[in-house]
């Protein structure tokens, strides 16, 4: 039961060191704003968020299935969840900031794709 909560948060801080060193990257390279209460449209910085959100549900739904090793796929559906949860509580404070298809794609992709990448370590 401990190795799968450490589990489940170690793919929660995975996905978030993973979100705040990219959103960092993205700033240093110009794609996003460095005032935080700016507006974001340009289609190719929000599609590289998207991505970004996609690779790092892979890697946070793989880092919790190594963690828990055997506990199969439990751990990652709850940080799926838990992910989703947050999620929607972080694209409702932002919700006037970025265009509603990225609000709506940004929570339809962070379960599935969690536990996809749990799945690449548990196949």
């Amino acid at each position: 039961m401990t190795k799968n909560i450490l589990a489940v948060l170690a793919g929660i801080v995975a996905w978030t060191v993973l979100w705040l060193g990219y959103n960092m990257i993205l700033k240093m390279l110009g794609q996003l704003p460095t005032e935080p209460t700016t507006r974001v449209e340009n289609p190719s910085t929000l599609l590289l968020m998207l991505i970004g959100s996609i690779v790092f549900s892979i890697v946070a739904g793989y880092v919790t299935a190594h963690v828990s090793a055997a506990a199969g796929y439990w751990p990652a559906v709850i940080l799926g969840v838990t992910l989703l949860a947050m999620g929607i509580f972080f694209q409702t404070q932002s919700w006037q900031l970025l265009p509603i298809w990225f609000h709506f794609s940004f929570l339809l992709f962070l379960a599935p794709v969690t536990l996809f990448g749990a799945w690449l370590r548990l196949k």
